[in-house]
């Protein structure tokens, strides 16, 4: 199975106050520092963003694919990214999560054959986390979505043949905790904890 990569990268980053994607992150970007931990894994890497050219500049080795409608929020840019990408299916993750781990999209890659949606089984307070296994078959409940102003995880659920896996398989993968993982840069202060926690080797895979 070819795999395919999705990083979003578009939205407004309002409480960032700037481009998330260009924010540094190492020696690099964040997009450059997640692309090049997850390109040794990936077939074709996609980059969804507000308008392309954005990060052409970069000259990374990826396809930018512009929103359809920056209103329709996440799902509109997944939305975007099905309509336009060459395989079945993506794994699809925000920028804002660098401390994933590659071997957590193959684990999810693996337990997706024959479902629409394939994620995780998220606590609480992280089910806003873009994260999981779209296949095309999604295209029409994410357009539903959109237009009937339900963007949530628990009506693509509904509307797709989703795979929800047990995130303590990730333990079994990974010396990286869920966690860490799924831990979001939204803001100046998660930023400056993501680059002081990458500095002491917090999140070495």
């Amino acid at each position: 199975m070819n795999k395919t990569l999705v990083i979003l990268c578009g939205g407004d980053s309002s409480r960032m106050g700037t481009k998330k994607a260009l924010l540094p992150f190492e020696d690099k970007t964040m997009v450059e520092y997640i692309f090049d931990k997850f390109s040794p894994y990936f077939d074709k890497i996609y980059l969804s963003v507000n308008e392309r050219g954005d990060l052409t500049h970069l000259g990374l080795n990826a396809i930018e694919i512009p929103d359809i409608s920056r209103k329709a929020g996440p799902f509109g840019a997944i939305l975007s990214c099905l309509t336009m990408i060459t395989g079945d299916r993506a794994f699809i993750m925000s920028v804002d999560t660098p401390f994933l781990d590659p071997r957590t999209a193959m684990l999810l890659y693996e337990h997706s054959s024959n479902y629409d949606f394939t994620t995780f089984n998220f606590k609480e307070e992280q089910l806003d986390t873009i994260c999981g296994v779209y296949s095309k078959r999604c295209i029409g409940p994410l357009f539903k979505s959109i237009f009937f102003k339900n963007t949530t995880h628990n009506f693509l659920q509904d509307k797709c043949h989703t795979n929800l896996v047990d995130t303590k398989e990730i333990e079994g993968i990974s010396k990286i905790s869920v966690e860490q993982q799924f831990y979001k840069v939204n803001d100046r202060r998660s930023y400056y904890y993501a680059v002081f926690s990458i500095l002491k080797h917090n999140f070495v895979c």
